[in-house]
């Protein structure tokens, strides 16, 4: 991610830990992250500590990305299904962050949804993406997510942070 200031474009990063953890419990509200998905979202690691609400953490999806968003976010939370969306964020300093989100709702012993965890990753910039091995490794962690994969997915995204991408 760019250090920079207001207007900055920023769609990618070579920092290996531009991939985001996160779980929400869904009847509390409250989402929690580490620091990759703090900085994403401009949020604080305290609130993100403390539990924030998914409103918070969500506000900054740009408009055009967030009914789809949100849309496809509610349908993983209904059917249970993984979930995969690429969009953007704008930072509250201005930055524009391309990211792909990925995710899952996991139910309670009623069957009822409970916590929804999952990655946020920042996309790389097209000239960083010139690595064939991360071009590859990008590929299908995709195609994991899209096929609802999710062990390959995590495995993959492992093997993206060992390349440093």
């Amino acid at each position: 991610m760019s250090d920079g200031g207001s207007g900055e474009e920023c769609t990618g990063s070579d920092d290996p830990n531009s991939v985001g953890f996160y779980s929400w419990v869904v009847p509390e509200n409250k989402v929690y992250g580490d620091q990759v998905i703090a900085s994403i979202f401009g949020v604080s690691d305290q609130e993100l500590a403390a539990g924030a609400p998914i409103e918070r953490v969500i506000r900054y999806i740009n408009e055009g990305d967030r009914q789809r968003v949100a849309k496809a976010i509610h349908d993983a939370i209904v059917t249970g299904f993984a979930y995969q969306e690429n969009y953007r964020v704008t930072h509250p300093d201005g930055r524009r962050i391309d990211v792909v989100a990925n995710g899952r709702c996991l139910r309670d012993a009623e069957g009822v949804p409970y916590i929804y965890s999952g990655t946020v990753m920042i996309q790389p910039t097209a000239a960083a993406a010139t690595d064939p091995l991360e071009r590859h490794c990008r590929a299908a962690l995709g195609l994991a997510t899209k096929r609802h994969q999710m062990l390959a997915a995590r495995y993959l995204t492992s093997a993206l942070n060992v390349l440093g991408k």
